[in-house]
C-alpha cells in the first residue's frame, strides 16, 4: 500500500495462505475493498464467497501500517483482529470488561490484560499493621479467578484509600485551575506505579480460599451469589 494516494481506491485480495495482491483503482474518492476469503482455496476453480469491507480515507494509514507489520500475511492479521473483536464483544455482552493490571513481582513493571468482572475491591492492613494492601478479585471470562494485590508498606491506612486520597480527579475540586494548583509537583501516574503488585490466577474459589482472609472470602462468595448482570426496571 505504500505510495497510495488520496482519491485512489485499493482492492485487496486476501487468500487463506496469507498472500495479499493489491490492485489500485483510481477514483474521485478513496475506499479499500477488502475481500476476505475465509474458506480454503479450491484448486479447480469454483466461485469463492467473499466479504467486502469499506474503509474511509481517514483509516487508510491504519491499513498501511497493518501491511507494514504483517508483510505478506495481511489476511491472517485481519482474521486475528476479527477473532479478538468477537471474543471481546461476546464477553462484554455477558458483563465482562477488559481489565489491565500492573505486575512487578519479577522485578520489572509489566501490564497484563484479560477479560473479567470485578467481584470485590478490598483494602486492609499489611501483616505488621504499618502498611496497606489493596486487593481486587476478578472472575475471568475463562471461568477462573484472578487475585490482584498492591502492597504499599509505608502507607498508613488511617490516611484513607490511597487510590482515592492521592487521585486529583477525586479531590472534589473539578478539573480546572484549582486542581492543577493543588496537584502542582505531584505525579499521580508515578504514584500508581509504586508498591508491590502481584497477580495470581486460580481455577476455583476453593484454591483461592487459603490466599485471602476469612472476611474477604466471605465477601467474594456473597458477590458470586448475585447475577452477572442485574436488570433494573427504571
Amino acid at each position: 500500500m505504500n505510495g497510495m494516494k488520496v482519491g485512489q481506491r485499493q482492492r485487496v485480495h486476501l487468500v487463506t495462505d496469507g498472500r495479499a495482491v493489491i490492485f489500485p483503482l483510481p477514483l474521485t474518492y478513496a475506499y479499500i475493498y477488502v475481500y476476505l476469503f475465509l474458506w480454503p482455496v479450491i484448486s479447480k476453480g469454483s466461485d469463492l464467497p467473499n466479504k467486502t469491507i469499506y474503509v474511509s480515507d481517514d483509516d487508510l494509514p491504519l491499513f498501511e501500517r497493518v501491511q507494514e507489520l504483517a508483510g505478506a500475511n495481511l489476511s491472517a492479521a485481519i482474521v486475528r483482529a476479527l477473532r479478538r473483536y468477537i471474543e471481546f464483544e461476546e464477553a462484554r455482552q455477558k458483563g465482562f470488561d477488559e481489565i489491565t493490571v500492573i505486575v512487578n513481582s519479577e522485578g520489572a513493571h509489566r501490564r497484563k490484560r484479560f477479560l473479567g468482572q470485578r467481584l470485590v475491591r478490598w483494602v486492609q492492613f499489611t501483616p505488621n499493621g504499618k502498611g496497606t494492601i489493596i486487593i481486587n478479585v476478578y472472575r475471568t471470562a475463562g471461568k477462573r479467578y484472578a487475585l490482584h494485590t498492591r502492597v504499599l508498606p509505608e502507607w498508613d491506612i488511617a490516611w484513607g484509600d490511597p487510590e482515592i486520597t492521592m487521585d486529583p480527579k477525586k479531590w472534589g475540586v473539578g478539573s480546572g485551575l484549582l486542581q492543577k494548583i493543588m496537584a502542582w509537583g505531584f505525579d499521580y501516574e508515578q504514584f500508581k506505579e509504586s508498591g508491590d503488585y502481584t497477580l495470581q490466577v486460580f481455577e476455583t474459589l476453593d484454591e483461592m480460599k487459603g490466599h485471602v482472609s476469612k472476611d474477604l472470602f466471605t465477601a467474594i462468595t456473597q458477590a458470586m451469589e448475585g447475577p452477572e448482570i442485574e436488570e433494573l426496571d427504571i
